[in-house]
């Protein structure tokens, strides 16, 4: 069961996942290990969730401009629709905190184009359907969901081992919050991998009849 796919359309798939993968690697891996490293501007700031008793100390000022919650262990807390937590000079440890997020999300999505790559290569010989596309997929959907997922628990866990101890610990709570739009997202995934698995096994059975 071939696939009309020019060899222009292969180059041109495979080029632009390329680059997604070199941007990738750039903004969610070299620049994280760069600011890890304290070689780029230290001063980091973090969206974080603030106790219900914190926002009415935000209230007052003018609309949409961040105002002052608490400061403490070398960190300011503020908030307008949401709070920002600032680190005018984070230390190594508070660096890798703030960037751990960042570093994790990366390895996921890297190896999700690095599995869409070998799939893109199938699409340029002509054969979607070689019998390891479905596994690649449903890797993909599996990639999207666990990344989905740790990357909300990590960004809880590291707001709150960088507030802990500190006076901010009170107006920031642990909050780790769940989207369940990437979660759709892997389910229609697996779904597709679960088409190509049935492509397979028709073009099995049609060269069989051969």
């Amino acid at each position: 069961m071939k696939l009309g796919w020019s060899r222009t359309d292969g180059n041109t798939l495979t080029g632009l996942l390329g680059l997604a993968f070199a941007i990738e690697g750039l903004f969610g891996v070299l620049i994280p290990a760069l600011h890890v490293a304290g070689l780029t501007s230290t001063r980091a700031t973090r969206e974080v969730g603030v106790s219900g008793a914190a926002h009415p100390l935000a209230e007052g000022g003018v609309s949409g401009v961040a105002q002052p919650i608490a400061e403490g262990g070398g960190m300011t807390l503020s908030a307008a629709e949401s709070a920002t937590l600032t680190v005018a000079d984070p230390s190594l440890g508070q660096r890798v905190l703030l960037d751990l997020p960042t570093l994790f999300d990366a390895a996921p999505i890297l190896l999700g184009l690095y599995l869409l790559f070998l799939v893109a290569r199938t699409f340029s010989t002509g054969d979607p359907f070689e019998p390891r596309n479905p596994r690649r997929i449903f890797g993909i959907s599996i990639l999207i969901a666990l990344g989905s997922l740790g990357n909300g628990l990590l960004t809880a866990l590291t707001n709150h081992f960088l507030v802990v101890g500190t006076p901010l610990e009170q107006q920031v709570p642990f909050s780790w919050h769940i989207s369940f739009l990437p979660l759709g997202v892997a389910a229609v995934v697996a779904a597709l991998a679960q088409a190509f698995r049935v492509g397979v096994r028709l073009r099995a059975d049609t060269e069989g009849l051969v």
